[in-house]
C-alpha cells in the first residue's frame, strides 16, 4: 500500500498532481483585471492632454508652413488654397476633406482666412470651434508665443504686444472657440 505522506527528509510525489487550483485562478483574473482598469484609466485620463500636444504641434507647423508661403500677401490664404496647396498634409491630428478640415480634438472644425490685426489682410486668422474644456490651457500654452493675437469664446487671453494673461483662458462645455492670429 502506498503512502501519500512524505517520509521525514523527502519530497512528495506530485508527478501525478496536474491542473491549476482555484485559488490560483481567482488570483490571476483579480490581477489582470486591476492592470486592465489601470491602463484604461491612464490613457482615458490622458488621451485629451496628448491630442492637444498633438493638434498644438499640427497646428504650430501650419502656421510655419502658411507664414512661409503667404509671407505679405495674407489676403489669398482661405482653406480651399490650403488644401490644393498640400499644407494639411502630414499633420495627423487634422482630418482634411476638400479644404473641409476637422480636427482630432473634440471633432471641431479648423478656418483659416485673412485676419486683421492693425490693417486688413495683415495675419493669418485660424479659428478652431469645438474646443473641449481639458484642452484650453495646454493649447494656449503651446500657441502662446507665436500667436500675434488669441482669443478663447470673448475673452482676450493675449492682445497684440502684450504676454497671454492664462487667467483669461476660459473654456465651458467642451464647445469653446479659439481664435488665433498670427503676422
Amino acid at each position: 500500500m502506498k503512502t501519500f505522506q512524505a517520509r521525514q527528509g523527502q519530497r512528495p510525489n506530485l508527478k501525478n498532481q496536474k491542473g491549476v487550483g482555484m485559488v490560483e485562478i481567482g488570483l490571476g483574473l483579480v490581477i489582470g483585471t486591476l492592470m486592465v482598469v489601470a491602463v484604461v484609466n491612464y490613457f482615458s485620463t490622458n488621451s485629451t492632454a496628448t491630442q492637444a500636444n498633438q493638434f498644438g504641434g499640427d497646428l504650430s507647423l501650419l502656421i510655419g508652413k502658411v507664414k512661409s508661403a503667404y509671407g505679405g500677401q495674407y489676403g489669398n490664404v482661405t482653406n480651399a488654397r490650403l488644401n490644393t496647396g498640400g499644407f494639411f498634409a502630414k499633420l495627423p491630428s487634422l482630418t482634411n476633406n476638400a479644404g473641409v478640415v476637422t480636427t482630432s480634438l473634440g471633432g471641431g472644425t479648423l478656418t483659416v482666412a485673412p485676419g486683421t490685426v492693425t490693417a486688413a489682410n495683415d495675419s493669418v486668422r485660424y479659428t478652431i470651434t469645438q474646443l473641449p474644456d481639458d484642452a484650453c490651457l495646454p493649447l494656449v500654452t503651446a500657441l502662446a508665443k507665436t500667436a500675434t493675437t488669441l482669443n478663447i469664446g470673448a475673452n482676450v487671453v493675449k492682445a497684440a504686444g502684450t504676454l497671454p494673461d492664462p487667467s483669461r483662458v476660459t473654456c465651458t462645455g467642451d464647445n469653446t472657440t479659439m481664435v488665433i492670429q498670427v503676422q
